[in-house]
Parts: C-alpha cells; sequence; structure tokens
C-alpha cells in the first residue's frame, strides 16, 4: 500500500483503465466552507497529476456535465452513473437521489430508503445498481429500469455485513466495507459472501480496479495492488 493523500477524500472517479479522478477536500478559513482540488491518479506509474474539474464532471456524469452539475448544488458530494439508456443517476449519503434525462434536465427526484432507513452508494451492474443500508445491515440490488429493490443480502439481524459503508463492482464481483475494517467479497454467479481484506484500520470506501485499487482509509487514502 503506497499513502497517495492525508486530505478528506470527497469522490473517486475512474479516469480510465489505468487511472482514477481524486477529488480532495480544501478547508478554507471559514470552517464552513472549502475548496476542492481534482487530480489524475495513474495506477502504473504511481504519479498523481493536477487534473480539472470538467475532466472529473465528464467522466462522472457524461455528455451533458456542464447541465446536470448546473442542476445539482453539491456535485461532489453524490455518487453518479451512466445507465444503460444514458440516463444519469445520481445519489446523496443522506439516499436523495436524480435522475437525469439524456439531454441533462432532471427527469424525477425522491429518496432511496429500506424500511424507511436511508441507503446511500451506487455500483452499477449493468441494468442493476447496488447499494448500502447502514441502519439495516444489508446491501440492494435495484433494477435500473423501475428503480425497485431486484434483490438483498444481508438483513438487520444478520452479521453478513455490519454497518456497511460502501461498495463497488469489478470484474463481475462486488466488493462491500463493512465491520469497520472490513472488504468482504460478493461472487457475482451465485452471490456467496467472503472475506476479502482485513485492514488494520477504518476502511471508509475501497474502490477495485482489475489489479489495483484504491482504499479510503481513516488514516489516509492508499493506492494497492490486488491480486
Amino acid at each position: 500500500m503506497q499513502l497517495i493523500s492525508t486530505k478528506e477524500i470527497v469522490d473517486v472517479v475512474k479516469y480510465s483503465n489505468d487511472s482514477v479522478i481524486l477529488v480532495e477536500k480544501l478547508p478554507l478559513v471559514n470552517p464552513s466552507q472549502y475548496k476542492v482540488q481534482y487530480s489524475v491518479v495513474d495506477f502504473n506509474s504511481k504519479s498523481i497529476d493536477v487534473s480539472t474539474k470538467s475532466a472529473y464532471l465528464l467522466k462522472k456524469f457524461g455528455a451533458n456535465f456542464k447541465r446536470i452539475s448546473e442542476i445539482i448544488p453539491n456535485f461532489v458530494q453524490c455518487e453518479a452513473a451512466v445507465l444503460y439508456d444514458r440516463r444519469v443517476l445520481a445519489i446523496y449519503p443522506n439516499g436523495e437521489a436524480g435522475i437525469f434525462d439524456r439531454d441533462g434536465e432532471l427527469d424525477w427526484s425522491g429518496l432511496f430508503d429500506y424500511h424507511d432507513k436511508p441507503v446511500k452508494c451506487l455500483a452499477l451492474e449493468g441494468k442493476y445498481f447496488w447499494s448500502v443500508c447502514p441502519d439495516e445491515n444489508c446491501v440492494i440490488r435495484y433494477s435500473a429500469q423501475n428503480m425497485k429493490v431486484d434483490l438483498r443480502i444481508g438483513g438487520a439481524d444478520a452479521s453478513t455485513f455490519i454497518n456497511p459503508s460502501h461498495m463497488c463492482f469489478d470484474g463481475g464481483d462486488l466488493y462491500v466495507c463493512c465491520d469497520n475494517n472490513k472488504v468482504r467479497r460478493i461472487d457475482g454467479k451465485n452471490y456467496t459472501v467472503s472475506d476479502y481484506l482485513n485492514f488494520n484500520n477504518t476502511v471508509k470506501r475501497f474502490y477495485k480496479y482489475g489489479e489495483s485499487a484504491i482504499a479510503v482509509m481513516q488514516n489516509g487514502t492508499y493506492i494497492m495492488e490486488c491480486n
């Protein structure tokens, strides 16, 4: 593991097959305000180069990023994905969400919840997407066609995922941050769950990209190799 940032990370977005855009939060004199810094992290060279807001927004929201970023008040703190039909879905950590049509106009806004508890995170899997529900100790798959629950793994009384905080989709499988310092793997074929990584520190978010990954930890953000 190689430390790449000690600042608060508000977003990580795939830039290419070998790199991601890292969005760091930079506090200002006024504690209620902050600015952000965009950087490209290259997995092969481990280099970090300055990026631009436009490059970040294009990768996050697609071709209509200008219009969408005008509508969304705080575009760095939501997770977003371009769906199979070119609509764009955005979800905030409190469960608030919006769907933008192919022209970038807001087509729907609402709240994703499960048993009246908010869900967060957005891991896209074809015509489905996954989210986590920390209060219900579960992960949920939604149909991107009708935004309804399609599958649930875990539950309030189960120990499969304890307080899940984040999940990602890579190579057909899913990876869930849970139980403070664990990343658990969901097999994409049979949905069996197994331990994947155990850290010595709190892991907030984990993004896997093939043989490389970004781990956002309590004590900093790291780039790492995955076997």
